[in-house]
């Protein structure tokens, strides 16, 4: 059967598509057909030309499936303890050294990774290095003799910024595991906020997105990759006409950092907030309703250190307002760990500028949700 790996809310899916191994599955349902614009008559040379730069990403994972107390029972019956899992995802070649972009969800707990060209040339791929909160990875491929695959051909990156709405766009994926389909459509929106994660500022689209698309580019007209497909909206698990991309200039920006560090080193201060409300400065009798609630502090965190208190209320980071927890994290992430940030707090009836030397967010699994 089919399975979508939903993420955090109903209803918005990723869009790469997993199958367990040895049952490939059967489309039960006809996607609905929206209207797109017309194609400009020069759009099959340019498609023609720039297809051989995106991949299909397949990702196997090991799936436990061991129960606590049941080992022998199900050796000696012989019902497997482990199974595989493939997920399946686009991806686009970005230079002549075999780097791919895609999604994280494609790989993340990914065993193995392969990589499969317009012309079925088929490669293992080097996880170079992944961001969760963006959602973006970095691949590599190489051949046998671990040298770069001849005759590449690497998309050209756009900028996601000139991106006007009712721009006409098209996306080249691997949806349902038919690869390189190509689908027509325009930018609906800009800098969309989903509830995906910290740094949603997603590209809106029509054109038809589906389970199989994440990590696949979207193109603008001139044949430069804008973004990068990651989810949809959906009641059916199929295309409603509502695709999400990331923009291409957020994913141009991790690059350096993935492929030096495996990740993108990101400052944290060690607290847990939420989005002050009238309710909340009636229960509590604070000062102010805007800014963002200091709830409680990692001990020895850097704004345990800095003299942050419990109960404190951030309004700016370095003269930035900031009335929600995500526009905190988007200030700090403006700084590299080990510099400072200058927080505006409103504590009681004072309001202070207290200095921060930030850290970089440890990788602990025991860290709560949510740590700014």
């Amino acid at each position: 059967m089919l399975t979508f790996a939903t993420r955090n809310i109903k209803k918005w899916i990723p869009t790469s598509l997993a199958l367990t191994m040895g049952f490939a599955g059967a489309l039960q349902n006809t996607p609905a057909v929206y209207a797109a614009p017309p194609p400009p008559a020069q759009l099959p040379d340019l498609v023609e030309k720039i297809l051989p730069g995106v991949v299909n990403v397949s990702s196997t994972t090991i799936m436990s499936t061991r129960a606590y107390g049941m080992d022998d029972f199900m050796r000696y019956w012989g019902i497997p303890q482990e199974r595989k899992q493939t997920s399946l995802g686009t991806g686009f070649i970005i230079d002549k050294d075999g780097y791919i972009l895609t999604n994280n969800h494609v790989v993340a707990h990914a065993t193995e990774v392969l990589v499969t060209l317009l012309d079925k040339r088929q490669f293992r791929a080097k996880i170079i290095g992944k961001d969760e909160k963006m959602d973006v990875a970095l691949l590599q491929i190489r051949d046998k003799l671990k040298q770069v695959p001849a005759d590449l051909s690497p998309v050209p990156l756009g900028d996601s910024e000139a991106v006007r709405i009712a721009e006409s766009v098209f996306a080249v994926g691997n949806p349902f595991g038919l690869q390189h389909t190509v689908t027509l459509g325009i930018i609906s929106a800009k800098n969309r906020t989903i509830g995906q994660g910290p740094f949603d500022n997603f590209l809106q689209t029509d054109a038809s997105i589906n389970p199989g698309n994440s990590g696949g580019p979207l193109f603008n007209i001139r044949g430069e990759v804008i973004g990068i497909n990651t989810v949809i909206f959906s009641k059916t698990g199929q295309s409603g006409g509502l695709g999400f991309a990331i923009p291409v200039n957020e994913a141009k920006s991790l690059i350096p950092d993935l492929k030096r560090y495996g990740r993108v080193p990101r400052p944290w201060i060690g607290v847990l907030a939420e989005r002050m409300s009238p309710q909340l400065q009636q229960y509590y009798n604070l000062p102010t309703d805007t800014g963002v609630l200091l709830y409680n502090l990692i001990e020895g965190g850097p704004a345990d250190q800095a003299g942050i208190r419990q109960g404190d209320i951030v309004t700016a980071v370095d003269g930035t307002l900031t009335k929600e927890p995500n526009e905190v994290e988007r200030a700090l992430v403006k700084h590299k760990p080990t510099e400072t940030a200058v927080l505006k707090i409103q504590r009681g009836r004072k309001t202070l500028e207290i200095k921060i030397k930030l850290e970089e967010l440890p990788k602990l699994e025991n860290l709560p949700p949510g740590i700014l």
